[in-house]
């Protein structure tokens, strides 16, 4: 299957819905028998797509010409709103297997490779550097965040690793599986591992808790030694119905663990903070006490901010931002959004970024750009759908900036201590257009920004539901201030190219006259939902017809292209020279992590997989739509 067209949204972090089943019945396994596998293609993985002598244009970094580099190609031949790249490294994406890449491209001129952001320089914060550095290469231990890390980029550093595994529904039916534990009937959020525990979030499907019967939004903690059930959050659903929470989405966020505590946003727009042991310490911790599920197998919830009631947010579909901290500050996405019938946003003035006390849920502050101050061009200066995507850090000259992905379309970077907006880009071409269904050359964004050496990657997407798509993907100069989009409007209303743009590279938008794909307007890289990994100066970033792009992190030169003949939601996470990925097919890839195609393998799964690997204590954690998995890698 190459891409399908999916009936519901929710999306965590990069995570939307699709209709799912599963077997709530199963029990967590570490030594029963189960069947084989029920679902998956079969074919083994993709296919490679050769990749042709590509165009790179430098753009200006700090302290080199502010001179715009020219575009490539003719604008004017392709489609409103899908232009050619205009300083890109392009390459194949979407080229048909049987079709063969032509040689020799059109020519363009290829001036030298751009240069990278000028280093951090050492200086006093105003809050303290988390302890996982923006640039460090790699996370061992527990994972205790969506990325592994604040600055999101999702590779591990774990050596060793044996990939050997064949996972099965029990255990002792499968090879290398520690152990299996049932979760809902659709899963849509990632494993955390953290202080001994695992977390993940998913729907009722499991009935752990016999005073629960239905729908519910839940959040499930496991042991992490043997996958023992543990507590589960329960959350019943809003009587708003889909529009606010839809059907047996379960919660989506994926949570983070700091010092015992952990905080994530449910089901019904609420920002908590949870005691990791939930009640089997014996103690009602934190002012919040009220509780109506305090048995030994509930949640313990120190305290809880209700984003509708408190702040007048209305989620669109879901709330299902993943939240980060950074000092006594957690950082969230609101998931504020348009109507049921998508024409307008009922609550403006609500926030759509807000920065909490992660001791005492207070809010400390909050912005509502993408609606009331829209840095989008009009009429598109507004909430598009929903704001489904998740916040990232990264240290910029001495100072922490937080980084949001807006519902407008536009990144949004604010002094992390003080919510002063510092930079913002538009990652759309100023004349796209936004129409309902999808129709449009507009672009929100579900992604996860991730920092990497004074930049930003992140691309565009939609709800899954509205198909396929041109996208863009960016490398962001984060040293910049203002309005750094690759084009702003001049005093006479059109746009021009911007000197201050913080632009390094560009990939996507249409091949115009094939040259480059071997297709008359074919796509130079599609929308995706899906959170780039950086590793050895290469981005991996999947998009969500299920090419994997593998980049020049300096150059945005494209190197290779892989099909998984399925859709991706979920993200690559890269450990010991291996890339993992796993796709709606129930199958994970896994490949060589370089600047040369490699398929070494493919894994197959119960149902599908719309999360992304979890690498912890010597572990993989899986989930599939119904089951988590506990995989012995070391």
């Amino acid at each position: 299957m190459k891409f399908k067209e999916f009936s519901v949204l929710c999306l965590a972090m990069m995570v939307a819905v699709a209709a799912g089943c599963g077997d709530p019945s199963a029990s967590n396994s570490s030594n029963e028998t189960s069947s084989a596998p029920e679902s998956g293609s079969g074919t083994g993985g993709g296919a490679p797509v050769a990749i042709e002598q590509e165009a790179v244009i430098a753009i200006p970094s700090p302290g080199e010409s502010n001179e715009v580099a020219p575009s490539i190609g003719d604008p004017s031949a392709a489609p409103k709103g899908m232009e050619a790249v205009e300083s890109v490294a392009v390459a194949p994406a979407v080229v048909p297997e049987a079709i063969t890449i032509p040689e020799t491209p059109a020519p363009v001129k290829t001036p030298a490779p751009v240069a990278e952001p000028a280093a951090a320089a050492p200086a006093s914060v105003t809050l303290p550097v988390p302890a996982a550095a923006a640039t460090e290469p790699g996370k061992t231990g527990d994972w205790t965040m969506w990325g592994g890390s604040p600055d999101r980029n999702m590779v591990s550093a774990a050596t060793g690793v044996d990939l050997s595994f064949e996972a099965a529904e029990d255990a002792a039916e499968g090879k290398n599986i520690a152990w299996t534990a049932t979760l809902g009937s659709q899963t849509y959020g990632n494993p955390i591992v953290a202080e001994g525990k695992v977390f993940v979030g998913t729907n009722n499907g499991g009935e752990y808790r016999e005073a629960h019967k239905g729908d519910r939004g839940c959040l499930v903690c496991f042991n992490e030694a043997d996958g023992k059930f543990l507590w589960q959050l329960t959350r019943e659903k809003l009587p708003q119905g889909r529009v606010n929470d839809w059907p047996e989405q379960g919660i989506c966020s994926t949570p983070c663990v700091e010092n015992g505590r952990l905080y994530l946003a449910t089901n019904r727009c609420e920002l908590m903070c949870i005691d990791i042991e939930g009640f089997h310490d014996g103690e009602n911790d934190g002012p919040y006490k009220d509780e109506t599920d305090s048995e030994e197998l509930d949640a313990d919830i120190i305290w809880s901010l209700d984003m509708i009631e408190d702040l007048g947010v209305f989620p669109h579909n879901l709330a299902t931002s993943s939240p980060v901290i950074h000092g006594d500050l957690i950082f969230l996405l609101t998931s504020n959004g348009v109507d049921e019938a998508h024409l307008e946003v009922p609550s403006p003035r609500a926030p759509c970024f807000i920065a909490v006390n992660k001791n005492t849920g207070e809010l400390v502050w909050e912005d509502n750009s993408p609606a009331l101050d829209s840095k989008a061009p009009a009429p598109f200066n507004n909430i598009l759908h929903g704001q489904w995507g998740s916040p990232a850090l990264g240290e910029v000259d001495g100072k922490m900036q937080v980084f949001m992905p807006g519902g407008d379309g536009v990144l949004y970077s604010y002094d992390a201590a003080t919510g002063e907006l510092v930079w913002w880009f538009d990652l759309n071409p100023k004349d796209s257009t936004w129409e309902l269904g999808g129709r449009g050359t507009r672009n929100a964004i579900i992604s996860t920004p991730v920092f990497v050496d004074n930049s930003v990657i992140l691309a565009v997407g939609q709800d899954p539901e509205h198909g396929e798509g041109a996208g863009h993907l960016y490398r962001i100069d984060a040293t910049k201030k203002g309005d750094v989009s690759p084009q702003i409007a001049g005093d006479d209303g059109a746009y021009a190219d911007n000197s201050n743009s913080g632009q390094i590279w560009h990939v996507g938008g249409v091949d115009a006259d094939g040259s480059i794909t071997g297709e008359k307007n074919g796509l130079l890289f599609r929308r995706t939902i899906s959170t780039v990994a950086v590793s050895d100066g290469l981005v991996y970033a999947p998009d969500l017809s299920g090419f994997l792009h593998c980049i020049d992190l300096k150059t945005g030169e494209k190197k290779w292209v892989f099909d998984t003949f399925a859709a991706v939601w979920g993200s690559p996470v890269v450990v010991d020279g291996r890339i993992l990925m796993g796709d709606e097919d129930g199958e994970m890839v896994v490949l060589k992590a370089g600047p040369v195609l490699e398929e070494l393998e493919t894994k197959t799964f119960n149902s599908s997989i719309y999360s992304t690997p979890t690498i912890a204590n010597g572990h993989m954690y899986v989930s599939d739509r119904s089951r988590l998995y506990a995989i012995k890698i070391q």
